[in-house]
C-alpha cells in the first residue's frame, strides 16, 4: 500500500500570520485508489459559487489548478477512474470541492454527516456548499457496525488485501464530523480531519511550540467549539500508542512539510 500526502489547497488568510493547507491523502491499493477528503475541485476555481468565491477570497487561496487531487492524480501518472472510493471525514466547503472531478466514485461519509449537510442547522454547517454534490453523487452513507478501536468507536467502511478503512466518529466540528484510520493492526495512520489544529495549543497533537500557535488569540472554550471536544483524548491515543498509531490533522501544514510525500 502506497499513501500519498497530497496539499490539495493552499490557505493563506490576509488578516493573519498563517499558512496552511487542505490535508488530503490518496491511497493506492490492489483494489484501486482511495481518495480521503477531496479537497478544492476544479470548478471551485473556475466556476466557484458565491459562496465560494467568498471563502477563497477571505481564506487568502491562491486558486491554482495544479494542486485540486484530480490534477495531482494525473501528475502522480495514475488514471483517474481508478478513483473509485472517497472518504469524507467531513462535507464542509474546503474539503469536499473535489467531489464534483470523481463523478462515478463512492462518497463514503458518517450518515449523520450526509443528514446534515442535507438540512444543515447552525454556523458550523453553514459552511457546506451545496453545489458540491449538484452532480447527484453516489453516497454510501455509514452508522454501523461500531467497533472499539483504542477506546474509541470505529465504522468499517472498506476493506482492501492491504489495509482496513475506518471511520471514527469525532463529532462537534460538525453534527457527523469523522476521523479516518487507515491501516492494520500495529500501524495505523488516522487522519483526524478538523478535529484538531497544530495552531492552537489546546487543539494541537503534536506539541509544536509556541511559535506554530498563531491562534491562541483565541479562548480554549471557542477552539473546542469550533474543534469538539476531543483532542485530550486524541492526545492519550499518541501517547499511549506512538508504536502503532500516527496522526494528521486537516490543515496541519507542519506535518504535510514532515511526512514523506509517498510512503
Amino acid at each position: 500500500m502506497l499513501v500519498h500526502h497530497l496539499n490539495c489547497g493552499t490557505l493563506k488568510a490576509p488578516f493573519i500570520d498563517v499558512d496552511s493547507i487542505v490535508y488530503c491523502l490518496l491511497i493506492e491499493t490492489s483494489s484501486g485508489l482511495i481518495l480521503v477528503d477531496s479537497g478544492f475541485g476544479t470548478r471551485d476555481y473556475s466556476a466557484p459559487s458565491l459562496k465560494m468565491r467568498f471563502f477563497l477570497q477571505y481564506m487568502g487561496v491562491p486558486r491554482l489548478p495544479d494542486e485540486t487531487a484530480v490534477a495531482q492524480i494525473k501528475a502522480l501518472g495514475y488514471d483517474v477512474k481508478d478513483v473509485q472510493h472517497i472518504v469524507q471525514t467531513h462535507l464542509h466547503i474546503d474539503h469536499a470541492g473535489g467531489l464534483r472531478d470523481f463523478p462515478w466514485a463512492s462518497i463514503h461519509l458518517n450518515k449523520i454527516e450526509y443528514l446534515a449537510a442535507m438540512k444543515p442547522k447552525g454556523l458550523m454547517e453553514f459552511a457546506y456548499d451545496k453545489t458540491h454534490w449538484d452532480h447527484n453523487p453516489i453516497w454510501v452513507p455509514h452508522e454501523k457496525p461500531l467497533l472499539d478501536w483504542f477506546g474509541f468507536e470505529a465504522i468499517p467502511i472498506l476493506t482492501t488485501a492491504e489495509a482496513e478503512i475506518l471511520l471514527i466518529p469525532l463529532p462537534g466540528h460538525t453534527r457527523g464530523h469523522c476521523g479516518v484510520a487507515i491501516g492494520k493492526p500495529g500501524n495505523w495512520l488516522l487522519h483526524c480531519g478538523d478535529a484538531a489544529s497544530p495552531f492552537h495549543k489546546g487543539a494541537d497533537l503534536h506539541s509544536r511550540g509556541e511559535s506554530a500557535y498563531k491562534l491562541d488569540f483565541l479562548s480554549e472554550n471557542f477552539a473546542n467549539y469550533v474543534l469538539g471536544s476531543h483532542v485530550p483524548k486524541l492526545r492519550g491515543l499518541l501517547l499511549n500508542h506512538s508504536d502503532q498509531v500516527r496522526a494528521i490533522s486537516s490543515h496541519d501544514i507542519f506535518s504535510f512539510q514532515e511526512a514523506s510525500r509517498v510512503e
